[in-house]
């Protein structure tokens, strides 16, 4: 059976979509935990959940413009919760 391409695409693209909405709601639940306990073990936990998310993110960015945004959020907050800050949630349109 002989696929059309343009609904391989179209399922790449709702893959690469559901990939980075999952991310952001991970990154998002653990800043929202940050906010609540801002505990060292909480800090702890918002960095590792950026710091895993981030490369995935990264590598569809560069195929996929429109995902920059969110990486450049996830970096803001990992700046912001490594200097001790109050890391923002992420925005995903």
């Amino acid at each position: 059976m002989n696929t059309i391409k343009d609904q391989d695409l179209s399922k790449n693209q709702q893959l690469l979509r559901n990939i980075v909405l999952h991310a952001v709601d991970q990154a998002n639940f653990t800043i929202k935990n940050l906010a609540k306990r801002p505990t060292v073990a909480m800090l702890m936990e918002c960095e590792n959940c950026l710091t895993d998310f981030m490369p995935v993110i990264k590598l569809i960015a560069d195929e996929h413009i429109e995902y920059a945004p969110v990486y450049d959020q996830m970096a803001t907050a990992l700046d912001a919760a490594q200097i001790h800050g109050e890391p923002v949630l992420i925005e995903f349109n």
